[in-house]
């Protein structure tokens, strides 16, 4: 009778103490989820970010861009040209 009770008694102890440890770990795996779900919201908000960012590089070096921005700074388009009818000696010596 008596190991009838205290086989009784330790399959409570292991019951509850199984019990507790699946607590534990459902409620370690939810706060992982959530933590891993902000960190997706993150990479989404960062990739959406990179998108902007290339347009916008793409915007920026267009040829119709950078003219327009040259014409703003006063760069104008040279008409004439330079030519050298010889060689400059610094050329010819190297």
């Amino acid at each position: 009778m008596r190991k009838i009770n205290i086989l009784i008694f330790m399959l409570i102890v292991i019951s509850f103490t199984l019990e507790i440890a699946n607590i534990y770990l459902s409620n370690k795996v939810t706060s992982n989820s959530i933590y891993a779900s902000k960190i997706e919201q993150q990479i989404k908000d960062l990739d959406n970010k990179n998108q902007i960012l290339k347009s916008d590089i793409l915007n920026y070096t267009s040829f119709e861009m950078i003219s327009s921005r040259a014409a703003e700074l006063g760069f104008v388009e040279n008409k004439e040209y330079i030519t050298l009818s010889s060689p400059l000696d610094l050329a010819i010596n190297r």
